[in-house]
């Protein structure tokens, strides 16, 4: 039914747009079942009576074909309705079908988001109506929706708008990064298992980061890597079981020194910019000067190296420094002895004699022809007011301390001729195509677990810099969990220059609050959520965030039809009684999707906005090991 009940002409369907309401009974096939009987009773009756064949032909025809027009007309209707009254569930779908849609999207170059439709302003239209005129339609079933406990499971409904398919995003998008937001148990983790499994299965390097440590998020990537005939691949690592935990050396790979001081300062930084904390940047200028000194020493830096140097009076660390340095550029000894000899003629015994000899020699002799910034970095640091440098360093050492306990001390810092267990860093992990877990536990330890979360990722960064400026750019996938708790600067940049090196960064929350609340404030939250191309929304009850998402998707002009009964007493004699009905159709600005109704998404559903603006309403599955 509609305001037009006769259909109107070509030239006036070029100049209105004609309105039908999307969901009412479909009267069609009432129509269509009395012609069916028709044509029955014309047949049945020509052969009973035996009357003409051509006449009773000809009428049989008529009526079938009328009775098969009108059921063409009605049943599209009759299925709209039926989908939408129709009981809601999780969707379980059987691992080898599950496979067969990965493989279909392996071939598109594209990664498989489940099955959905395109939201487009009709959809918005059907939306509104089954919200406002409508809503008796859909009622009575939500309230048949429900949990073993009784409490509403969602609009299923939502997903009936529209016949779904397949929903494939081209790879390439990817770059852009992605953004998933969605409250507790509304399905992030399922979403993740069907994101990682497909990621493993194209053999590319894949890093999880999951604060809070799902073992069945763990147990899914390893039965991939296992079904792959690759259990190699897959590499565990969580402080709460060191026993059967991979050690990751994040020191290890790096092009500039520099790069590692930056890792631990940006842990210092948190979220904020580093280069405006005069703490973070001293701190960064001390880490840089021990680093190059254990460089010039030929040591490797480790986490553990940097807290005893911190924790140290640096003054047999600097003597060593110097010691070497004046080896490495050929100093005499000759030449050496003159600054090493007191004015009693003995030479200098103590550390700090030593030290100020070596000093004074680099100073007088060596810097001519061979200066060193960071050795005379070193120096100034030593030679710092004692005082003031611890409170400039009062961060940095229980960051260190933090990062250097009993089981990190290996774990983060291991020694090859140590640790009997398997180290990686993030180079091999991308060179080797690995699956790295990372459960930093958080749950039992928040500030350890943030420190952890974050070094990786500082140190992933700088890996992205290093492929970018120095290597061919293979693609790289990091998941992020509960993303605000290792939120920081290296994250930040993954976000809007990992795109560069191929590095795909999804990066999960619960609310958008908890980045703000982690950074410090709104507009440093936005940043982050500017950095990403492709937005998935899954259920969200916190209003900021439902209105961000509202937002996200936008407006659109929604036609609302209105109708209009009257009736009254007219005076004149013959015309006692007179009645009015009227239809009209307007077009009003709404929200292509109502912020709250972001709170009625059922499980494993969600709204999307890819890369160049396509939105989508899609659903994933949980996969089972069934056979289909």
């Amino acid at each position: 039914m509609g305001i037009f009940s006769k259909r109107p002409s070509r030239r006036y369907r070029q100049q209105a747009s004609v309105y039908e309401i999307p969901f009412r009974p479909a009267f069609e096939m009432r129509s269509a079942v009395g012609w069916a009987v028709a044509a029955l009773a014309t047949g049945v009756s020509s052969a009973a009576l035996g009357t003409p064949m051509i006449p009773a032909i000809i009428g049989l025809t008529g009526a079938a074909g009328l009775a098969t027009y009108r059921y063409r007309q009605g049943y599209p209707v009759y299925r709209r309705l039926k989908a939408i009254q129709s009981e809601g569930l999780l969707w379980f779908e059987p691992e080898d079908r599950v496979l067969e849609s990965f493989e279909a999207a392996y071939e598109k170059q594209a990664m498989w988001y489940g099955r959905g439709f395109d939201w487009t302003t009709e959809i918005s239209e059907k939306l509104y109506y089954l919200l406002g005129p409508g809503e008796s339609l859909v009622k009575p079933m939500e309230h048949r929706v429900t949990t073993d406990v009784g409490d509403f499971n969602g609009k299923y409904w939502l997903h009936h708008l529209d016949d779904e398919m397949d929903v494939h995003l081209p790879l390439d998008a990817l770059k852009g990064q992605t953004l998933i937001v969605g409250t507790t148990r509304a399905g992030k983790t399922r979403l993740y298992d069907t994101l990682i499994n497909q990621c493993i299965r194209r053999g590319e390097p894949v890093i999880i980061i999951d604060p809070k440590g799902d073992k069945e998020l763990a147990e899914n990537a390893r039965r991939v890597c296992e079904s792959l005939g690759a259990p190699e691949r897959f590499c565990y690592f969580h402080p709460a079981h060191p026993e059967k935990s991979v050690a990751m050396d994040v020191m290890a790979s790096w092009n500039r020194a520099t790069g590692l001081a930056s890792r631990i300062a940006a842990l210092l930084a948190a979220g904020g910019d580093a280069n405006s904390d005069p703490f973070v940047s001293f701190g960064w200028r001390v880490l840089n000067n021990f680093i190059h000194g254990l460089l010039i020493l030929g040591n490797k830096p480790t986490l553990k190296s940097m807290r005893s140097l911190v924790e140290g009076d640096g003054k047999s660390f600097v003597l060593a420094v110097l010691k070497e340095y004046a080896i490495q550029h050929n100093a005499s000894s000759a030449s050496l002895h003159a600054y090493l000899t007191g004015k009693d003629g003995k030479i200098a015994e103590s550390v700090q004699n030593q030290l100020d000899g070596y000093k004074r020699f680099y100073r007088e002799v060596l810097s001519k022809e061979h200066p060193s910034s960071e050795l005379e970095g070193l120096m100034a640091d030593e030679e710092h007011d004692k005082e003031h440098f611890g409170k400039m360093i009062v961060s940095l050492t229980p960051l260190l301390a933090m990062l250097t306990s009993h089981p990190l001390d290996t774990l983060l810092s291991p020694d090859p001729k140590t640790f009997d267990g398997r180290i990686v860093n993030s180079k091999r992990v991308i060179d080797q195509d690995l699956v790295l877990y990372m459960g930093l536990d958080t749950l039992s330890d928040a500030a350890v677990g943030q420190a952890i979360g974050s070094i990786i990722l500082a140190d992933l960064a700088s890996t992205a810099g290093d492929i970018y400026n120095y290597k061919e750019p293979k693609p790289v996938n990091i998941f992020v969990d509960e993303g605000a708790e290792v939120m920081n600067q290296p994250l930040i940049q993954l976000l809007n220059k990992g795109g560069g090196a191929l590095f795909r960064v999804f990066l999960a929350t619960q609310t958008l609050s908890d980045i703000a609340a982690r950074l410090g404030s709104k507009d440093r939250a936005n940043q982050v959520i500017g950095n990403t191309n492709n937005t998935i929304i899954l259920r969200i009850i916190d209003a900021d965030t439902q209105k961000y998402a509202a937002d996200k998707m936008g407006e659109a002009d929604i036609r609302r039809m209105a109708t209009n009964y009257g009736h009254g007493v007219s005076p004149a004699p013959h015309d006692a009684m007179n009645g009015t009905y009227s239809e009209s159709l307007t077009l009003t600005k709404g929200y292509r999707f109502p912020p709250d109704l972001f709170g009625s998404l059922p499980p494993l559903h969600f709204m999307a906005v890819f890369a160049g603006g396509r939105i989508m309403k899609c659903r994933v599955p949980i996969i089972t090991s069934e056979a289909a």
